[in-house]
């Protein structure tokens, strides 16, 4: 798949709830994330793009590699907040 392409995140919540290592697609996925959220990532300047599509407020976490998670983010409903990594990001989850 190609890196710079908008990852669609399709992964069930129970994947991050027992702590299982995040799934790859790109550089990162965004795993324990609902289908209506869309992350785009730009691994090149070791960012993302959050995009909430559900009709609900979300709260996500991005993890890192190699440095400490980031805070927990809550995104309203049809906006998106841009996340700059300092460690490798890896993936989103609901927090």
């Amino acid at each position: 798949m190609n890196k710079f392409k908008a990852v669609t995140v399709s992964a069930a919540l129970a994947v991050t709830a027992v702590g299982i290592p995040m799934a790859t697609a790109g550089p990162a996925a965004a795993a324990g994330v609902g289908k209506c959220v869309q992350a785009t990532w730009h691994p090149s300047k070791n960012s993302v793009d959050i995009y909430n599509g559900c009709k609900k407020t979300i709260k996500v976490q991005i993890a890192e590699r190699w440095w400490p998670d980031s805070d927990c983010f809550t995104i309203p409903p049809k906006r998106k907040i841009h996340y700059q990594g300092t460690g490798k990001l890896q993936g989103a989850k609901y927090c």
